[in-house]
């Protein structure tokens, strides 16, 4: 309990400090996720090495002043890693419903193209986790994985408004802060990414 509240803390502070009368942007987003896992302690006989995921899912924009916004990307991630094994090259699937919540700062270039840095927490709620041998074999490893992951990303891109619409595009690292392995007396087994980031968002008013 105390864990999962740990969690929600910096988005319940993050909300609070909206301005009510923010102006609100919404659309859509794409994500290639090159993902790996930390695992320590990391056995002789294995090596590790990372996964190519997808995401794709929604994005909310809230300006907080000329140069900040709050921006969250709900959407369907893919994370996990490889794991090459003396019984082959074991494939570590985990899929999130994953829901980035990053502070964006722009930075002044020009009148049309726009960079900026970004950093946040992410949470991912679990959908499901299986291993897969390379000769088809599958074990699903929902009950030996964490239900929610955490971390933290930090990165940044550029915008390019054009009319009405704003199109984006960025790339973050995604570093996991909990264990999710839930066996007991086991290596920790934590999430990384890069990931490179497209979508595009419109104003409601």
């Amino acid at each position: 309990m105390k864990l999962n509240k740990f969690v929600a803390f910096p988005f319940v502070i993050m909300f609070l400090a909206i301005p009510l009368q923010a102006q609100w942007e919404i659309g859509g987003v794409i994500d290639i996720n090159l993902a790996s896992i930390s695992v320590k302690p990391g056995s002789s006989t294995e090596d590790y090495s990372g996964r190519l995921g997808f995401g794709i899912g929604a994005v909310v924009d809230r300006q907080l002043t000329d140069q900040i916004d709050l921006h969250a990307e709900p959407m369907f991630l893919q994370k996990g890693g490889k794991i090459d094994a003396s019984i082959g090259t074991i494939v570590f699937k985990v899929h999130y419903l994953e829901i980035p919540l990053m502070f964006r700062y722009a930075f002044e270039y020009n009148n049309s193209l726009l960079p900026y840095a970004m950093a946040g927490p992410s949470i991912g709620l679990l959908s499901s986790a299986k291993s897969e041998l390379k000769d088809g074999g599958e074990q699903d490893e929902k009950e030996a994985t964490r239900g929610f992951d955490f971390g933290v990303g930090v990165g940044g891109g550029v915008k390019l408004p054009m009319g009405n619409k704003t199109f984006f595009a960025e790339t973050r690292y995604l570093l996991g802060l909990i264990n999710i392995n839930t066996e007991g007396g086991e290596s920790t087994v934590k999430n990384r990414g890069l990931q490179i980031v497209g979508g595009v968002t419109i104003p409601i008013d």
